[in-house]
């Protein structure tokens, strides 16, 4: 009995650490408010994580389908273009956007106080590489954008 305590002390304590290498650095909070602001202008990923988590809460107050935020991720260069074709024909489920290899990442739009964790891998960027991250809400990322950058 006392073996099978310490082995699942053991494991307790190493799963603490574990979460798909883990470490500090590899993750972080971001808020989208009601004044169409993101609580950061800039994501840092540290590339010698395995998996690098965004959990974004929507603090603001109206509906989804009136002002919802989400996070999309592309590269810097190709921002122009993906904000072209966003449309609420693609339908809110997808983000305004259609399917497009240029999306690096994107979540779904979230209503007030709703919250989602995005698991990006850090081996999809490349150092030194221009990314951006932007809520696709219809006009939304003229203000509700930032930098990623991989270190």
């Amino acid at each position: 009995m006392k073996n099978l305590t310490l082995f699942l002390i053991f494991l307790l304590s190493f799963s603490t650490f574990s979460y798909a290498g883990h470490h500090e650095g590899c993750e972080i909070d971001l808020e989208a408010n009601g004044m169409m602001q993101y609580s950061t202008a800039d994501i840092t990923i540290d590339s010698s994580c395995s998996k690098f988590k965004i959990n974004l809460t929507n603090t603001g107050q109206l509906d989804v389908n009136l002002a919802g935020h989400n996070v999309v991720i592309s590269k810097k260069s190709d921002f122009n273009y993906l904000t072209s074709i966003v449309s609420p024909s693609h339908g809110i489920e997808a983000g305004y956007l259609p399917k497009d290899n240029k999306v690096i990442y994107k979540t779904k739009f979230l209503g007030p106080n709703e919250t989602i964790s995005l698991v990006v891998s850090p081996s999809k960027f490349t150092k030194g590489g221009e990314y951006m991250f932007w809520c696709s809400f219809l006009g939304h990322w003229g203000v509700m954008n930032g930098s990623v950058t991989i270190k």
